[in-house]
């Protein structure tokens, strides 16, 4: 596993103990293709962190503040041995809870995009989705995307949210979504 693009492009990251699943080096670069030229100057929330290849990878190309989010002291662990490798000491903040718990106690800034990937036995996506949809930090110009394994069922997005795209990269999809206009039930 190794940073794509930008001030640490080539870097090796530490090695993923199981059960940490990262995003692949194909879906990291097929996202970032894709999210090209809104990444400088962005705020991101990465609520299931793991390795933080996604945020490092956020980071190496502009991003300007990166949050890392992961109830596992392994993951985070990890987080901070590839912020050390990639010698990034600013624009970061980490944070150990459950990803429901952080989004509904932690007062976050105005995200640009939110990245969950949560483990692949989660199953509880449409309850993750809402909750997102319902917090302050998300905005009309909030990009979220959602990384499942391919054959993971969604049977619906909160109305709150509007399908933009999905990708499929390998045994995963990611899937794009916006905030509406105009937001029902923010809390």
């Amino acid at each position: 596993m190794r940073i794509i693009s930008g001030q640490n492009r080539g870097r090796r990251l530490a090695a993923v103990p199981k059960p940490v699943r990262p995003s692949t080096d194909r879906l990291r670069e097929a996202l970032f293709s894709i999210l090209a030229g809104s990444i400088r100057g962005s705020v991101w929330l990465d609520l299931f962190a793991g390795s933080g290849a996604v945020g490092l990878e956020a980071l190496s190309r502009g991003a300007r503040h990166l949050i890392f989010n992961d109830r596992s002291s392994r993951a985070l662990r990890l987080v901070r041995k590839n912020l050390e490798i990639c010698k990034v000491e600013e624009g970061y903040e980490i944070h150990q809870m459950d990803a429901f718990v952080l989004l509904k106690k932690l007062e976050l800034p105005t995200l640009d995009f939110v990245f969950l990937d949560p483990p692949r036995d989660f199953g509880r996506y449409e309850k993750l989705l809402t909750v997102v949809s319902r917090r302050a930090f998300l905005q009309p110009s909030t990009q979220v995307i959602l990384e499942t394994f391919k054959k993971a069922k969604l049977e619906f997005f909160p109305e709150a949210l509007t399908f933009v795209r999905k990708l499929r990269v390998g045994d995963n999809q990611l899937i794009f979504l916006r905030l509406l206009a105009t937001k029902p039930g923010v809390r």
